[in-house]
C-alpha cells in the first residue's frame, strides 16, 4: 500500500478534509454518501501510504494528528478550488 501512487491518493486526502471538516467518521462517510467502514479503509490506507499516523481515534472522539492537519491544510484550498470550478461550470 506504501506504494501507491499520489494520483490514486487524491479522494483519500478529500476524504480526510472531510473527516476534518465533519469531526466524526460517521458523519463525514454520510456526507460523502458512502458506509463508515469505508470511510475508515479509506484513512488507513492514506495513513499508510503516508507512514505516519494522520487521525487519532478514540471511541468517543477522532481528531486530526499535527501530520493529518498539515496535510489538510496544504491541499484545502487545492479542493476548494476544484468546487468553485465545478460550480462556475454549471453556471
Amino acid at each position: 500500500m506504501k506504494n501507491l501512487k499520489s494520483e490514486t491518493l487524491w479522494s483519500h486526502v478529500h476524504w480526510l478534509g472531510m473527516l476534518a471538516s465533519m469531526g466524526s467518521f460517521t458523519v463525514a462517510a454520510q456526507r460523502l454518501g458512502v458506509s463508515k467502514a469505508a470511510m475508515s479503509q479509506r484513512i488507513a490506507a492514506l495513513e499508510q501510504a503516508a507512514g505516519v499516523p494522520l487521525v487519532r481515534r478514540t471511541t468517543r472522539s477522532v481528531r486530526l494528528t499535527e501530520a493529518g492537519q498539515q496535510l489538510v491544510d496544504a491541499t484545502r484550498g487545492a479542493f476548494d478550488q476544484i468546487e468553485r470550478s465545478l460550480a462556475n461550470v454549471k453556471d
